[in-house]
């Protein structure tokens, strides 16, 4: 009955024709579509940070941080001593005295090069969301060869970073290199490698063989060196 209702209003009080009414049915699934898929997007984002997590080893480290802040108390053996001299009973007692260290509390270090979702969101301040979008930064640079590249971080406060700089270290450092004598230029990609520079790079090696090193890349026309500076720890000259 209530169907047939819809249907009267939509057709004659609103003057839509059968096409129109198909077209809005479509929309509407379409709509209901879209919103089912960004919420299954989102899902799936969520469970690959849970996946990414390697909990044993942070885990450990979480407890070995906890028990750092924790004092520790040692005490010293109680010594009793007693004599005896005929009838008279002499004893002697000396009560345990407790003597409270504190250790120092040290900075939690962590390699920024290694540390997974779960690392970076034990910190203060980062959460999920930060801590995913640094992993990708990473893995999209290669690596950081300096703990001032987190300042690069889309949304990473630099304040938060200079407070925690003295916990971050970057251990081997980069892990991935552009290879400018062979890399393709599907391959020939780099955050810090604008367009133009990468296709005077590729055009020159067309023309005049690969670069054997700086010296070399200084040759090309045009060419910022600033920007080759910055991307020098990411550059290989290998043939």
């Amino acid at each position: 009955m209530w169907k047939n209702k819809v249907h009267y209003y939509l057709r004659f009080i609103l003057g839509m024709t059968r096409s129109e009414l198909l077209g809005l049915l479509s929309l509407f699934i379409f709509l209901l579509l879209a919103d089912i898929f960004s919420r299954w997007m989102e899902y799936q984002s969520r469970q690959q940070v849970m996946d990414s997590f390697q909990p044993t080893y942070w885990t450990k480290t979480l407890i070995e941080m906890e028990k750092s802040n924790q004092p520790e108390y040692t005490y010293s053996k109680s010594k009793f001593s007693s004599t005896h001299h005929g009838d008279d009973l002499s004893h002697k007692s000396k009560f345990p005295t407790r003597e409270v260290k504190r250790e120092k509390k040290q900075a939690w270090q962590i390699n920024i090069n290694q540390a997974d979702s779960l690392a970076w969101i034990a910190l203060p301040g980062i959460g999920p969301a930060f801590a995913k979008r640094i992993l990708a930064y990473r893995d999209k640079l290669g690596g950081f060869y300096r703990t001032a590249q987190l300042k690069e971080v889309y949304g990473l406060d630099t304040l938060w970073i200079n407070e925690h700089s003295s916990q971050f270290h970057v251990g081997k450092g980069v892990f991935r290199y552009l290879y400018i004598n062979r890399s393709d230029w599907k391959e020939f990609r780099h955050p810090y490698l604008p367009y133009r520079q990468a296709n005077l790079i590729l055009n020159y090696r067309k023309q005049h063989g690969p670069f054997q090193n700086w010296e070399d890349l200084k040759k090309v026309k045009q060419l910022d060196e600033a920007v080759w500076q910055r991307l020098s720890p990411y550059l290989s000259f290998e043939p």
